[in-house]
């Protein structure tokens, strides 16, 4: 016998995508706010040795977890694919955390996300680059927005005219992250979205044992407050957010969901506020809304050409 669905489950289905969508971005944006607050106690290179350790054994019990649910056998790497998840653990883990940590040591969490918000612009720019991708005339218009709101950023929370550091170090982390996205491709057509970020994660991790000695240092003299925070940067932003994606992800198209990403420095900004009261500076915001406009245009269906 077949059941029809009642319009009220439907409605309570849709509303529950969308509270995982708002979920993730919410708690993807408390990492910016939850990273500026923890360098009180901890310098950049041992907060993400700390955050990542605690994010390595959430994913294993999430990735373990999963599969024993799907009744899948947990399998490694193929040897070839070796290098190229080194480097790509290398690019997301090591140098985009670190780039984000150094960088919000002058710039404001919202700031740094308007900046990460720049992944799409760098992703088609590397994309047409690297693998011969043709971008179509409103995809090379938003690259170009895009840059320009990036180039006005660099001078964000500042006083006075002249290039704040912290910006370069977000903008290396972003352009980490697009070329990431970029070199995955061919891994993403092999492995499951879940075991690509095992794969990276424990990786990248063990690459920034160096900063154990420091580490260990500093969590003698950090306050209990910031240790929580690094345990739930670890924990929420990575694992819990991660699951909430790929639900709503599973449930939504494409342009829905990522559509929501443009949402993420309005929301880390919020956040921002109501527990650092930080505010980004006028350029930051300036500099962020044109940032936005780019990728809006980058990610838009006519901005990657047809193919004849």
């Amino acid at each position: 016998m077949t059941i029809e669905q009642t319009p009220t489950h439907v409605g309570t289905k849709t509303s529950m995508v969308w509270f995982a969508l708002a979920g993730a971005l919410t708690l993807w944006a408390s990492a910016f706010v939850g990273i500026r607050s923890a360098l009180h106690d901890f310098t950049p290179g041992p907060m993400a040795l700390f955050r990542f350790v605690v994010a390595s054994c959430g994913l294993l019990v999430v990735w373990v977890v999963t599969a024993r649910i799907r009744r899948e056998r947990l399998r490694l790497p193929a040897a070839r694919d070796v290098p190229l998840l080194l480097l790509c653990a290398l690019l997301l883990i090591v140098i985009y955390n670190l780039g984000v940590n150094f960088g919000e040591q002058t710039v404001s969490p919202g700031t740094a996300s308007f900046l990460v918000g720049q992944v799409p612009v760098f992703s088609i720019m590397l994309a047409a680059a690297i693998l011969r991708e043709r971008v179509a005339v409103v995809g090379w218009i938003g690259i170009g927005v895009g840059i320009a709101g990036t180039v006005v950023m660099l001078f964000a929370d500042q006083t006075g005219l002249q290039i704040n550091t912290g910006t370069l170090y977000v903008l290396a982390a972003a352009l980490a992250e697009s070329l990431y996205f970029v070199l995955s491709k061919p891994l993403l057509e092999r492995y499951g979205a879940m075991e690509l970020n095992v794969y990276v994660t424990i990786p990248g991790t063990l690459m920034m044992l160096p900063f154990a000695g420091d580490l260990t240092r500093q969590l003698a003299s950090a306050t209990t407050g910031s240790i929580l925070m690094m345990v739930y940067l670890g924990i929420f932003p990575a694992a819990v957010a991660y699951l909430l994606w790929n639900y709503a992800l599973a449930r939504l198209d494409v342009s829905a969901s990522t559509s929501g990403l443009y949402a993420l420095p309005l929301i880390t900004i919020g956040v921002s506020f109501v527990f650092l009261r930080e505010l980004p500076s006028l350029l930051g915001l300036i500099g962020g809304v044109i940032s936005l406009v780019g990728a809006a245009l980058v990610n838009s269906r006519r901005a990657r050409a047809s193919h004849a």
